[in-house]
């Protein structure tokens, strides 16, 4: 008897240890070793790192201009995407909930996981073909006599969005389709059954039922664009850095390592920032949506 029950308390920490034996080194430890390098001094003359304890570095960035810019264009970067993604993702989704038969339905998930299977370089070089000053997009557009000169899209704020919407439109779209295939068709029914129109079910069920997933994937895209680094170097511009490649450029470019993992640590804490503030709106806003 005390075997099972020792036994019965010991699995769920042995359903966990794959977890944290791949969290714990390959996570944790790492942002713990960059926390610790945060503190440190940057030795100009070596390139190494001086083991002092010192908070100069989070002081020169929050104190900064420059960096301040940074972290503004980050944040827009990412709510701006996020918001297009919204946009774009949630009639899809909303189609793939509701409407998709089972005939249609494994084409348009498939056409859903395709930007994710893809590798980013290879998508990356395919919107450079379409939105370079001599690519398809302004070829076409020149051609038709819309017009007379090519517009500036690739290494622009422009190349860069569009890059990230199609990168990031699966995460948003996912959870929403699940989100909205939650909804009890009964409280649809029900609505219409009310006298209330097709428009007012939407904005004033389905729309507020499916808060869940609106939060989930805005979570999902705003930190993976807060993060990106690829698409904001392979197809931004240097007039409009944002936080992943800064970090690149200070700890490799500059050899300002402390900086460096200053930087991140600060991407790190506005991630959760972000994550935490939206849950806490979500909850203040639609508290009938905490159990969905």
């Amino acid at each position: 008897m005390p075997t099972s029950r020792m036994l019965r308390r010991a699995t769920p920490w042995l359903m966990l240890a794959p977890s944290l034996l791949v969290l714990v080194p390959f996570f944790v430890l790492p942002i713990a070793i960059m926390f610790r390098n945060s503190l440190a001094r940057d030795n100009p003359a070596t390139g190494m790192l001086m083991p002092e304890i010192t908070v100069a570095n989070y002081a020169r960035i929050l104190g900064d201009w420059f960096y301040a810019q940074i972290f503004l264009n980050s944040l827009a970067a990412s709510f701006g995407v996020a918001l297009l993604t919204l946009l774009i993702g949630y009639p899809f989704a909303y189609y793939l909930a509701r409407w998709a038969g089972r005939r249609w339905l494994p084409v348009l998930m498939w056409v859903v996981y395709m930007p994710i299977l893809v590798s980013v370089i290879t998508r990356v070089f395919g919107w450079i073909v379409i939105t370079a000053d001599s690519g398809i997009l302004n070829g076409l557009l020149l051609g038709a006599g819309i017009l007379r000169e090519p517009v500036r899209i690739l290494f622009d704020i422009s190349g860069m969005t569009i890059g990230m919407v199609h990168r990031y439109l699966p995460l948003m779209i996912l959870p929403l389709a699940n989100s909205i295939a939650k909804i009890d068709p009964r409280v649809l029914a029900a609505s219409t059954s009310l006298g209330a129109s097709g428009r007012d079910t939407f904005l004033r069920v389905v729309l507020p039922l499916s808060l869940p997933g609106v939060v989930a994937g805005f979570q999902l895209v705003t930190a993976v664009v807060l993060s990106d680094y690829v698409l904001p170097t392979l197809m931004g511009s240097t007039r409009f850095r944002i936080l992943a490649p800064a970090v690149f450029d200070e700890a490799i470019g500059s050899v300002r390592w402390a900086l460096a993992a200053s930087l991140a640590m600060v991407m790190l804490a506005i991630v959760a920032v972000t994550m935490v503030a939206l849950n806490l709106a979500m909850r203040r806003l639609a508290p009938w949506a905490r159990g969905l």
